[in-house]
């Protein structure tokens, strides 16, 4: 488990004491059930989730299917950001797959949090930078990648994941089938 004040100071070593001050001000840290939806499409998320402990998802639905978009794995932050960050209406779902201890910060407590010590938009940036290059790497295993291959990848980020996440949610993370994704099993010899 990493804590999400480790995640900041990793992040920015140099932080001034009074911005880690204001920032243990306005996390919230709260345990969720398995199962629990913390955003459903057609919401506005006004949080983000820094999962210090436990896992979580992204989903959307295309043609009554359930389409997994993201995982978040403990030192990760799962977040609708596009609607976060704009205010509009979210498409995406947030469910935690495991009981899980996650840090929320609100969008307006983040607004303050910049204000008033101006150190922290620096925190801002590379949060949303690791964010976007692990966006980035999400898009390029489709362009670039057969589903062999990105199965081979998510074992190898996520080594943990088939005895934490169900067959049918990986399926739908890689973008195939489940009777594909048996097939790919069988034949993956790492």
């Amino acid at each position: 488990m990493q804590s999400f004040e480790v995640y900041v100071s990793q992040l920015t070593p140099d932080l001034p004491d009074t911005a880690r001050q204001a920032i243990a001000q306005i996390i919230h840290r709260q345990t969720f059930a398995k199962c629990t939806l913390l955003l459903r499409a057609g919401e506005v998320c006004t949080h983000f989730h820094y999962i210090e402990r436990g896992l979580g998802r992204v989903f959307y639905y295309r043609n009554d299917q359930e389409i997994t978009a993201w995982f978040g794995f403990e030192g990760q932050i799962i977040s609708a950001i596009d609607s976060f960050f704009t205010g509009q209406v979210s498409e995406y779902w947030i469910e935690m797959l495991e009981d899980s201890q996650v840090c929320r910060i609100s969008n307006a407590h983040i607004e303050w949090l910049f204000a008033q010590h101006p150190a922290t938009e620096r925190l801002g940036r590379l949060m949303i930078t690791e964010n976007y290059l692990r966006l980035d790497e999400r898009m390029k295993l489709f362009a670039f990648h057969t589903a062999e291959e990105r199965y081979a990848l998510l074992l190898e980020q996520f080594p943990a994941i088939l005895q934490r996440v169900p067959l049918h949610l990986i399926a739908s993370y890689l973008g195939v089938t489940q009777v594909t994704l048996s097939r790919i099993r069988a034949s993956y010899r790492p």
